[in-house]
């Protein structure tokens, strides 16, 4: 009897232990405790961001991927911004062209060198989507062969020209290679009425089509409507400069914890630019949370795909995620209007 007795006690200690676990995660850092101070800084709770568009999807950073990702409701269309040679501001992530381009194809001498070396009219030579379909096969589209990189300005048509009005969530990769393209991305977003007052145009048009739809998604017209991240510190202290009432977004991952010399001291490093925090979901955890919380900071993960790692990072208090398939959050947080995928392939004629 008291054998049957210690296995019950076995058999039923780790669900004691789960459940004790999350009664401390609940207590330390309850789902919505960002929300006051997400709204205070005037975006969305829970922030929902396309990371390089709905990339899971279709090619990353590439028209369809942005298209997609406005027509099934994405908060923030999620870019890196680099720069070509001549000064043309696009959307790449990496630092060269080799994963996501034919560029050994067309230019193999120089298939491994940065694209801050390309003209514009060099990269347009490229074909920007073959790649996903030999990839992603499960995916694959015909319409995705030979798509073009995107530049900065084709991204805010883009979010401009929807029912939904996404917001624009843009990091700048490596800044170091490209200086001043802070101020570059500062003047063009003022001249395409991002920051600050709104255009005639633009109030009238406002006018014709109000958002006040229960289902539409109006980050375009909130105070958060751009949202600026980089790894680099020196970045952000630029952009808060320029244009401080953009919310800037300190992204890190454990080793720049561990460069820091602890997690408090990566967050010293964000308060001093005054941003919010980006890190890795890896660090997701309610301890992490609880201290950026703590700080008056918002805290957006990356890069959260599954539908159960959404459910634990809610759970654990985060405001928002970065995804390649926004499809997947936008249906856990009940927001998805069409469960039918290739009904949006065909409103966006890919």
């Amino acid at each position: 009897m008291r054998l049957k007795t210690i296995l019950i006690i076995l058999a039923a200690l780790p669900f004691v232990l789960i459940a004790i676990f999350f009664l401390y995660s609940f207590l330390l850092s309850p789902p919505g405790s960002g929300r006051d101070v997400s709204r205070q800084k005037g975006v969305p709770f829970p922030a929902l961001m396309a990371h390089r568009g709905v990339s899971g999807l279709a090619p990353e950073e590439t028209r369809p991927a942005y298209l997609l990702a406005r027509e099934l409701g994405a908060d923030y269309l999620e870019a890196d911004i680099q720069r070509t040679k001549d000064g043309v501001l696009i959307a790449l992530h990496d630092d060269d062209l080799t994963r996501t381009t034919n560029i050994e194809e067309i230019y193999p001498d120089r298939a491994k060198d940065s694209v801050d070396t390309f003209t514009y009219a060099e990269l347009m030579k490229l074909d920007a989507g073959s790649w996903f379909n030999e990839t992603h096969p499960q995916w694959a589209r015909p319409s995705f062969v030979g798509l073009n990189i995107l530049t900065l300005e084709e991204l805010i048509d883009i979010a401009d020209g929807g029912y939904h009005k996404p917001g624009l969530y843009l990091e700048t990769k490596s800044p170091e290679r490209f200086p001043g393209i802070e101020k570059q991305i500062v003047d063009l977003l003022k001249k395409r009425g991002w920051i600050g007052p709104s255009s005639e145009t633009e109030e009238a048009s406002l006018e014709e089509t109000p958002l006040d739809a229960p289902d539409r998604v109006n980050v375009r017209n909130m105070p958060g409507r751009i949202i600026v991240q980089s790894f680099s510190q020196d970045s952000l202290q630029i952009f808060k400069d320029l244009a401080p009432e953009l919310p800037r977004v300190y992204l890190f991952g454990q080793d720049t914890v561990e460069e820091g010399g602890s997690f408090e001291a990566v967050l010293e490093q964000a308060l001093a630019v005054d941003a919010n925090a980006g890190p890795s979901g890896y660090m997701a955890w309610p301890w992490y949370t609880s201290k950026i919380h703590a700080r008056g900071m918002i805290v957006h993960y990356y890069t959260i795909n599954q539908s159960w790692q959404m459910w634990l990072i809610n759970q654990f208090g985060a405001d928002g995620i970065f995804t390649d398939r926004i499809d997947i959050a936008l249906d856990y947080f009940d927001r998805m209007e069409e469960p039918d995928l290739e009904q949006y392939f065909k409103k966006i004629e890919y």
